[in-house]
């Protein structure tokens, strides 16, 4: 009987055993497509869609899967919502964590950051970040354009040696997401940005390959460049945030040695010309950082360098985007105190009345960033050629595409001027109020979107004073551009007394927390803003007679035209009592149901192992009955 019980009492254990080890184990051997060919390809949409769900039903109770929209083509986007326990929504974020948002793959033939952060996930999932969890609630997109990640074509293989085939920087629909996010044309952007009204995060984290300039080091970064941008953000996010997160103190250049520089190539306008000194890119609020910037959060772009090889260039990716997500938890308190401090400033112009400091950026110029280093940096590159510029020597395949690249000439760090600072070079006072007319219901959508609150009169009012705008000229470019035929709009804004405004004008104050981005989305001659982008033209060449007195005959518009946006400099011009909130827009609920992780038990185990132990202990209940059974039929031994 000792040999029977024996028996009964092995199989139970290793049936038990077996469960969990499955349990724990799946997470250990999965792999991303990258690291299983050996860093050879990368991951397809739906297989980022696979490795996700994976990770979040085995999280532990970590990752929470959420899909945020389907895009033209009918792939979803996904997103990971990470903390311990991961919430449901933010109303589950403990007051003393911060949220922080991860975006990759916006440009889908830069891959680095889709393939580290799905490596990240993996670990969060195995809980080799909850020290990282007490502090942050960590947002993912991994894969921010999946139409675009799945056209595959041999496009970088010029400056991007590895992978061969890589997506398309254009999403289905035709648009470069990272020219979008002021306008809103792609389903990919509007999903993101109703993710940062929702969760409200500290800091946009965006994750790119340059393919520009020849240099020494393994990644370029930028923060928010655009000058309305509150400049208490601006410096700390310039200057003691990216020390901390990639430059000397970060984990960054504790781990992997690399130097990083903020963005740049050789040359004014990209002409390759080391002596005319390092050229950032342009601070429109289009681009996605600057964006954040504007909506008074932090922001960090991370370019690796393309020429690297594709391994190299995942982990310094992995490396920028983990030491950003450690100072983001060392100083978080610093940072949401930052941010409340921006969004008290602009939401205490309803009292304070509308400053000299708010004047909107209309357009700006690119100047050396002499508030650092007196604009000087230092490069490490290569030594030029005669002609100014750097000569690499390449190496090509059978197929004409690159394998190597060289450099002859030795290695040079240039001590050059930055241009990393924009100043405006028009400006324009910011209203208090904007009252756009009715019928402009595409603005409204687009204001919406941007989380902007908008009011609507209820009834017929009459204002004292108001400014209308007085078109001189609006050049029409014959160029397409993202899908637009942009205006270029110039005129002067008119102070005029005795306006009815019909019910159903909408109203949008300044005073609020991103009052600075509803000005300059309303201002006409912003080069950023809605006129720009066509975004009021039908409003602009047709309207009714009742506003005949504000039309003018624009020198090259050929036509009369009138702005369907009038400026009021007073908050308490229009009386609350005749106003009330335009609702938001309603979520699109035909998407597939968040992906739960399983929950960790009291026991420390989660769910799932539990489950699986108790499925293997079935046979072991029928294998101690069946003892039990030959001991009363005699047929075991003692």
């Amino acid at each position: 009987m000792k040999r029977a019980w024996c028996f009964v009492i092995i199989t139970c254990v290793v049936l038990f055993s077996s469960g969990s080890a499955l349990a724990a184990d799946s997470l250990n051997d999965l792999k991303t497509p990258a690291e299983l060919s050996n860093w050879e390809r990368t991951t397809s949409s739906q297989e980022v869609l696979d490795f996700c769900a994976e990770v979040a039903i085995k999280s532990g109770g970590r990752i929470r899967l959420e899909y945020l929209t389907r895009t033209v083509q009918g792939r979803l986007q996904p997103l990971l919502i990470m903390g311990n326990p991961a919430p449901a929504n933010p109303s589950e974020v403990p007051s003393d964590k911060a949220i922080a948002l991860v975006n990759c793959n916006i440009h889908s033939g830069e891959v680095e950051g889709k393939e580290s952060m799905l490596i990240f996930a993996r670990e969060v999932a195995l809980g080799q970040h909850d020290e990282l969890l007490k502090d942050l609630v960590i947002l993912l997109n991994p894969n921010m354009s999946p139409d675009g990640n799945d056209n595959l074509g041999t496009w970088r293989r010029r400056s991007q040696f590895t992978p061969k085939l890589v997506g398309t920087r254009d999403n289905g629909q035709g648009y470069n997401i990272n020219r979008d996010m002021t306008k809103l044309d792609a389903y990919e952007s509007r999903a993101m940005v109703e993710v940062m009204n929702k969760w409200d995060p500290v800091i946009f984290i965006d994750a790119h390959a340059t393919n520009g300039s020849y240099m020494r080091h393994a990644v370029t970064y930028n923060w928010g460049l655009h000058p309305n941008t509150d400049p208490d953000i601006m410096a700390y996010n310039r200057d003691e945030f990216s020390r901390k997160a990639i430059g000397s103190d970060s984990y960054l250049f504790k781990q992997l040695g690399s130097k990083a520089v903020p963005y740049g190539n050789w040359g004014q306008n990209y002409s390759d010309i080391v002596a005319e000194g390092w050229w950032t890119f342009e601070d429109y609020p289009r681009y996605t950082t600057n964006y954040a910037g504007l909506r008074n959060r932090l922001a960090l772009l991370l370019e690796v360098y393309s020429y690297d090889d594709f391994k190299t260039r995942v982990d310094t990716q992995y490396a920028c985007i983990y030491g950003a997500l450690q100072t983001v938890a060392e100083d978080k308190v610093k940072i949401k105190g930052l941010i409340a401090q921006a969004d008290a400033r602009s939401l205490s112009r309803s009292s304070s009345g509308i400053s000299a400091s708010d004047a909107v950026a209309l357009d700006s110029e690119m100047v050396p960033l002499d508030d650092v280093d007196a604009g000087r940096l230092l490069v490490d590159s290569y030594k030029t050629a005669s002609d100014g510029t750097i000569h690499p020597s390449i190496t090509y395949d059978s197929d004409g595409f690159p394998l190597k690249i060289e450099f002859p000439d030795g290695e040079e760090t240039h001590d050059t001027t930055y241009y990393g600072k924009f100043v405006p070079k028009g400006t324009e006072p910011m209203g208090a109020l904007y009252i756009i007319r009715p019928g402009c219901d595409t603005a409204l959508e687009r204001l919406l979107m941007h989380g902007i609150e908008v009011k609507k009169l209820t009834q017929d009012i009459h204002i004292d004073a108001f400014k209308w705008f007085e078109i001189e000229s609006m050049n029409t470019s014959t160029r397409l551009y993202e899908g637009h035929y942009r205006n270029a709009i110039s005129g002067n804004w008119v102070v005029s007394r005795d306006l009815t405004l019909p019910a159903n004008s909408l109203v949008v104050s300044t005073a609020q927390k991103s009052g600075s981005l509803a000005a300059l989305l309303l201002e006409p001659e912003c080069v950023d803003g809605f006129a720009a982008w066509n975004i009021l033209d039908n409003q602009i060449y047709n309207e009714s007679s009742r506003y005949d007195r504000f039309s003018t005959r624009a020198s090259d518009a050929g036509v009369a035209v009138l702005m369907p946006v009038w400026k009021v400099d007073a908050y308490d011009a229009i009386p609350a009592t005749v106003m009330e909130a335009v609702k938001e827009l309603p979520h699109d609920d035909t998407l597939p149901a968040p992906i739960e992780p399983e929950r960790v038990g009291a026991n420390g185990g989660s769910g799932g192992g539990c489950a699986s132990a108790a499925i293997f202990a079935i046979p072991a209940l029928f294998a101690l009955a069946f003892a039990i059974s030959l001991r009363k039929r005699g047929w075991m031994g003692r």
